[in-house]
């Protein structure tokens, strides 16, 4: 029996994922809001940045899922029409935000001040933040590319700029992969490289934060290469698998939970992450109905949008009304709260039907013209 073209709870866990970094950037100014302070040391809300993992593999194996054996060999036209789609995917909307922040720089002195404002030393990069350079290093998304910091614009973006990498390395990368004939070796290489990965965050002390830069695009080659892999393993494995499905999901959600009562524990989170997606990939469960409900999906769906745009919403909300809501009592907070959330979802839901969907449709109708014109060249030099 073929594997399924479609898989709709990954889409829903896209959304899932993206709704754990929003709280993770978002939860010192709520706990300010409501005057919690026990949010402040949640374990569950500071770890939200490992959803960014979790995207990273799920990029890898959503890619071989669509891509499955294009890649088997490099032919130029295929390689080009994968960069194209590729290209359609992250730029234009990147280069949306990134234009629409212009104003608000040029503007307002006082946001930049905060943005660029630092009290540990380990900070200092953010003297240079929204300067000219780092516009630059912005709009071509190779900020992950260099040990150079210029200056942060949309600061989430870097993980564009990793997964552009991504892209750049994904036809060898997937010609690799294709070549594994043992779903047994394949398994064994995806948990090498989860177990690479540890091993160098905290080597490097990043076992317990949330590095950037350089090191962001360390993470996403350890996890994009773990999802190439762990597809080519869902692939060459027999149908027999989905009976272990629902149990896999399950157990992989739990894991992930159960890492998050101890301090350092959450970097092993990728092993969950996989586990999770490999599961899910068959389609059974109740892990896999919940994420395939309808909310979730359409959360997924705005995910990118909503993941873009996020961050530098609830920045202009700290820097414009911060004392104003640290002063709300409790019931306002939280009705100021939840609002909060609800326009980083309509603003995401904004873009993703008026900039990502029709970025997304030009992409493909550049492809298909220089298919055409490919065409229409080889027909006259065979007249």
């Amino acid at each position: 029996m073929p594997k399924a073209r479609s898989i709709p709870s990954l889409t829903g866990v896209r959304g899932i994922a993206a709704l754990w970094v929003f709280m993770t950037h978002f939860y010192g100014l709520a706990a300010d809001i409501l005057h919690q302070p026990w949010m402040l040391q949640s374990l569950f809300l500071f770890n939200g940045f490992r959803g960014v993992d979790l995207f990273f593999v799920l990029s890898g194996f959503i890619l071989m899922h669509v891509h499955e054996g294009q890649f088997t060999v490099l032919r130029w036209r295929v390689v080009r029409d994968f960069f194209i789609v590729r290209f359609f995917r992250v730029y234009p909307l990147n280069t949306f935000v990134l234009l629409a922040m212009v104003p608000l720089v040029l503007l307002a002195p006082g946001y930049v001040a905060m943005q660029r404002y630092y009290a540990d030393p380990a900070f200092a990069y953010r003297a240079h933040n929204l300067s000219l350079p780092g516009f630059v290093q912005t709009l071509l998304l190779v900020q992950s590319w260099t040990v150079l910091k210029l200056g942060e614009w949309n600061i989430v973006s870097w993980t564009l700029s990793a997964e552009v990498l991504g892209y750049i390395l994904f036809p060898l990368l997937a010609m690799w992969a294709m070549r594994i004939s043992s779903p047994r070796n394949a398994l064994a290489l995806c948990a090498c490289s989860l177990v690479t990965l540890v091993v160098v965050l905290f080597a490097c002390h990043h076992a317990n934060n949330n590095p950037t830069g350089t090191f962001g695009a360390i993470r996403m080659f350890f996890c994009f290469v773990s999802g190439i892999l762990l597809y080519r393993a869902y692939h060459l494995l027999p149908d027999s698998m989905e009976r272990h499905a629902s149990s896999i999901t399950s157990g992989a959600v739990i894991f992930i939970a159960a890492t998050l009562f101890f301090p350092v524990a959450p970097v092993l989170d990728v092993f969950g992450f996989t586990a999770l997606i490999f599961g899910l990939a068959y389609q059974r469960g109740a892990v896999d109905a919940l994420l395939r409900s309808g909310p979730v999906i359409w959360l997924g769906r705005i995910s990118f949008s909503f993941y873009l745009t996020h961050y530098l919403l609830i920045g202009i909300i700290s820097w414009s009304l911060g004392e104003w809501l640290r002063h709300l009592d409790l019931a306002s907070g939280l009705a100021v709260t939840f609002a909060i959330f609800g326009l980083c979802l309509i603003v995401g839901t904004v873009c993703y039907h008026l900039v990502e969907r029709p970025s997304q449709r030009l992409g493909r109708r550049v492809m298909q013209r220089v298919e055409t014109r490919d065409a229409m060249i080889g027909a006259r030099r065979t007249a």
